[in-house]
């Protein structure tokens, strides 16, 4: 059995406080990766199970309207959730597609001037299965995330907010 999907959030928020890591206030972005890879490794329950890309995730960053344009990095788990006892009597059922974000903002300093510039930017979603396939795909997006020295700064800076939701994605 797996972490119920409502539950995700929760679950998340535990291992990150199993590495010395409040959510609401993230102080080491490298120790909330290593938390967000442990979380990828966990079976959720509650998910379609016949979408191939019913769990995956998404590594973005960027300057947001909505953080005031200061630099922001997040780390996303996406699930589509079969909500099909809702819907059992309709013919054009779809799952619900909900997301448990890390999102983390910082100050804008020199060493962080390029992260969102030209624009925001994303690893694109990976829909591996949680297990080897998954684990080479997290290790293709480190190698990825590791050229970018704008996110190599990221890393190695302490975010100024940070926040943990669950949320239904449109």
């Amino acid at each position: 059995m797996g972490t119920p999907w409502r539950d995700a959030a929760e679950t998340f928020a535990d291992l990150l406080r199993g590495r010395g890591v409040d959510a609401g206030h993230v102080h080491d972005v490298a120790a909330a990766w290593q938390a967000f890879t442990e979380f990828l490794a966990l079976a959720v329950d509650g998910l379609e199970p016949v979408e191939e890309d019913a769990d995956g995730f998404l590594v973005q960053w960027g300057r947001y309207s909505w953080d005031d344009r200061l630099p922001s990095l997040s780390f996303t788990r996406q699930f589509a959730v079969d909500v099909r006892d809702a819907w059992a009597d309709q013919d054009w059922y779809q799952p619900e597609i909900w997301q448990v974000s890390l999102d983390m903002v910082f100050a804008d300093t020199p060493e962080l001037a390029q992260l969102g510039r030209p624009a925001a930017a994303d690893t694109g979603f990976d829909f591996s299965p949680p297990g080897p396939e998954r684990d080479h795909a997290l290790r293709a997006v480190e190698k990825r995330l590791a050229q970018h020295p704008a996110l190599r700064a990221a890393w190695a800076s302490s975010p100024a907010r940070s926040s943990l939701t669950l949320f239904a994605a449109d």
